[in-house]
């Protein structure tokens, strides 16, 4: 019998109260350690571990006692804290030996005598099912009457409307991706902890329907339910109804003019039917159906409406309410686009991702051959024009299908950008500032498995954006700016690459005081003259602060380079536009895919390698008086009036090259994030979209490469980090 599951599940228990920052249990903590121990429970009544069952029955009473009937904290605190230890030492029994040889009854006296609590305790949710199941069949049994406390109230209004917001963010992000567990387990945490405190206050109604969405996500999550567009419907309207009967609540509270019980049966029948028979079907519905849902008209009028359209000559429906004025064109045409909608989404089918990369690997595969057989030597000798035109028609062919295969796995940016707003709205309302969040080219797509590598780098500039860019909404109005700053999020292509811009009209960069900090910790020396960009990636170096005060949230410049590592790891650049007191703009562009990249091939000695364009700033065959070499060893080329470093790839990789002079060679201008340099090659091969290929764990931590490809005449190519290749040639 698996008793190593339920003492970990103990073990999760008991790590969250081993880690409370102070000694007290406040309602969502209470929540979540009731719905714990209510697993535990059924756990152990599964498992027939009746100590175990008992113990946790009794802690879920000791909290309720402590936290609605205000019994002495401290004391409540220490029983519980024991009572966590014994469950584990109990489970450990079961899991050594299939039983506990020991005794709970001491503790379970202590409570009954100290605390009043029962010794055959059974956990709160489950005394509460039996009456709700008494309740009036389908009405809100809110229970109000039942929470002594009206502050304990007001806690789980906020939190449980907060609650709300995050299943609606996250049942959204399911939508595009049904089969991610993360979102599932997402929408079904708070579900879980709105029915955990909804139980401790005795709001049995909610406490019911929090119930049955959870089941139905947790089938969910084990596979037996599909996710559906029809099941995400159901969850949205089973939030929304949880929202209704938490405001009403809260209208209650507030002694606002009490509204009607809500009446849930008709969400819970449908929530029971999606439980038993699976998928939903959806049929598309009817046009006088959709009028009637929307007010235009009502039951009995769409009936009589019904009944004249069939009077010869017969009608249309929408013909017939136009005609006789019960609704109005614009009102018929809406109806009949919903109703198109309703049927064009039958016709879309949904893929599992993995099925989706591996096709985009096979068609990156055909392109390698496709290439491979273009460059054949054998069939170029042939000479045959047939074969030429067969050839070049299936390069078109290929090259379409890669275009076509790379978008099926874009998707619209526009869930990232709604989790970032949400993140600023949070944020904003922690430090007391007024920010509103604008977003431009929310349909710009992306490669989705890019999608959560960018999020980390975006929330660390949106975070620094809000808690150091913009001012208190005093120091705004003093500056002659509106109370309320705005952060702009705008994305769009260009190029081959995705570019996303986050803005602030906040305080900007001081470049003075970066150029000060910069000069104190040794990074640059006082004389150094630097321009404006320059001295603002300055803020990208590791643990480069100006922040004067630390706070929880972040400073500008702390946690920056994790944001310029994360932006080189994803082959991206990062461009930094700041005016002081009018704000700052951070550039960041990404390649639209993972899977391709755009790189010059070059040749050093027999061997080739792959430059990425995007790092590649032009090509030069420099003059002789154009090389410059200091004490023997550093080497420079003179650049448009500027001493660039030279790298010599043929040393890097111990290569015997063609050419050893600069001025008999090619070289190629590489820039990094804070530097540029000049690799020596001894040719360019030409420009070609190649398939990145992962080198295996062997090989994938070796300095200057990032990949290969395979090239058109079937050899591999290294494609090169130009970052990685300037620390080994400033380590030689």
């Amino acid at each position: 019998m698996d008793y190593a599951e339920l003492r970990r599940e103990i073990d999760e228990m008991a790590s969250s109260f081993l880690f409370l920052e102070k000694k007290e249990i406040e309602i969502p903590l209470a929540g979540q350690f009731l719905n714990q121990l209510e697993d535990v429970t059924k756990r152990a009544g599964t498992l027939g571990a009746e100590e175990v069952k008992r113990l946790a029955g009794a802690l879920s009473q000791l909290l309720e006692k402590v936290i609605l009937e205000g019994v002495d904290a401290e004391k409540g605190y220490g029983l519980f804290e024991r009572g966590i230890v014994l469950l584990q030492a109990v489970a450990d029994g079961y899991c050594n030996a299939g039983r506990y040889d020991g005794s709970i009854d001491g503790f379970m006296g202590e409570l009954a005598l100290g605390l009043g609590v029962p010794p055959e305790a059974e956990p709160v949710g489950a005394q509460t099912a039996a009456p709700a199941a008494e309740a009036s069949p389908g009405a809100e049994a809110a229970g109000k009457d039942r929470v002594q406390d009206e502050s304990l109230l007001k806690d789980f209004i906020t939190e449980g409307l907060e609650y709300i917001g995050e299943i609606e963010l996250n049942i959204l992000n399911l939508e595009q991706e049904p089969d991610n567990k993360d979102y599932i387990n997402a929408i079904f945490r708070p579900f879980h902890s709105v029915k955990g405190v909804a139980s401790f206050l005795n709001l049995d109604g909610i406490r019911m329907l929090a119930h049955d969405l959870e089941t139905l996500l947790d089938k969910a999550r084990n596979e037996a339910l599909a996710v559906t567009p029809e099941l995400i419907d159901l969850i949205l309207d089973g939030s929304d109804t949880l929202k209704a009967m938490i405001g009403r609540l809260r209208d209650d509270l507030e002694g606002r003019e009490a509204t009607e019980l809500i009446d849930t049966s008709d969400i819970v029948r449908r929530i029971k039917l999606a439980e038993q028979g699976g998928d939903l079907p959806k049929e598309p519905k009817k046009l006088g159906t959709i009028l009637v849902e929307e007010g235009v008209i009502n039951e009995d009028e769409l009936q009589e409406a019904l009944e004249r359209s069939q009077i010869p000559p017969p009608r249309k429906l929408g013909q017939t309410l136009i005609s006789e004025g019960m609704a109005s064109p614009k009102d018929v045409s809406r109806a009949l686009r919903k109703q198109a909608q309703q049927v064009t989404d039958s016709n879309t089918i949904r893929v599992d991702i993995k099925k989706l990369d591996d096709l985009i690997d096979m068609v990156g595969e055909l392109v390698i051959t496709q290439s491979m057989i273009r460059q054949s030597a054998a069939l170029q000798n042939l000479g045959d024009r047939k074969i030429v035109r067969d050839i070049s028609q299936l390069e078109s062919i290929t090259s379409e299908l890669q275009r076509s295969s790379t978008v099926l796995r874009m998707i619209p940016i526009k869930q990232t950008f709604q989790r970032m707003s949400r993140l600023v709205r949070d944020l904003s309302k922690n430090s007391g500032k007024l920010v509103n969040v604008l977003t431009v080219g929310e349909d710009t797509e992306i490669d989705r498995n890019m999608v959560d590598e960018i999020y980390n780098p975006l929330v660390h500039m949106i975070r620094n954006a809000v808690d150091h860019g913009m001012e208190m909404p005093e120091d705004r109005i003093k500056a002659g700016k509106p109370e309320k700053g705005t952060i702009k999020l705008k994305a769009f292509h260009r190029g081959g690459n995705i570019v996303i811009e986050i803005s602030d009209d906040g305080r900007g960069l001081s470049r003075e005081k970066i150029r000060q900090k910069a000069v104190k910790n040794g990074l640059i020396a006082s004389s150094d003259t630097l321009t404006d960009q320059e001295v603002n990636r300055l803020i990208l170096l590791p643990g480069f602060s100006t922040a004067e005060k630390i706070t929880d949230v972040s400073g500008r410049g702390v946690g920056m380079d994790v944001v310029k590592s994360a932006v080189e790891k994803l082959r991206g650049k990062m461009d930094i536009q700041s005016t002081e007191g009018k704000g700052t703009t951070f550039v960041t562009g990404f390649p639209l895919t993972m899977a391709i990249i755009d790189g010059m091939i070059v040749k050093v000695g027999s061997e080739r390698y792959i430059l990425p364009t995007v790092a590649i700033r032009q090509l030069i065959r420099p003059e002789r008086a154009a090389y410059n070499c200091i004490v023997g060893e550093a080497e420079t080329i003179d650049v448009m009036g500027r001493l660039l470093p030279l790298v010599r790839l043929h040393k890097l990789f111990d290569i015997e090259p063609a050419s050893r002079n600069p001025w008999e060679a090619t070289l190629v201008v590489m820039e990094g994030e804070k530097r540029s340099k000049c690799l020596l090659v001894d040719e360019i091969l030409g420009k070609e979209e190649v398939v990145i290929k992962n080198l295996g764990e062997s090989l994938k931590r070796i300095k200057g490469v990032s990949g290969g490809a395979i090239l058109g005449d079937g050899n591999v190519g290294l494609i090169l980090d130009p970052e990685g290749l300037f620390e080994m040639a400033e380590a030689n």
